[in-house]
């Protein structure tokens, strides 16, 4: 158990901001894609 607690230990030590500013702009890119494919909304009912 000590052994898992120092790799991640060690793992968690090499993200740097760089690495963290990365995830942040891919993972914004890929909310960007999927909000394009949303429909518009209507504002109202069609009722006929």
């Amino acid at each position: 158990m000590q052994t898992k607690l120092t790799i991640l230990a060690a793992s968690v030590a090499k993200i740097n901001r760089q690495h963290i500013q990365l995830a942040f702009i891919i993972f914004s890119l890929a909310m960007l894609v999927l909000g394009l494919g949303a429909p518009a909304d209507g504002g109202g009912v069609n009722l006929k």
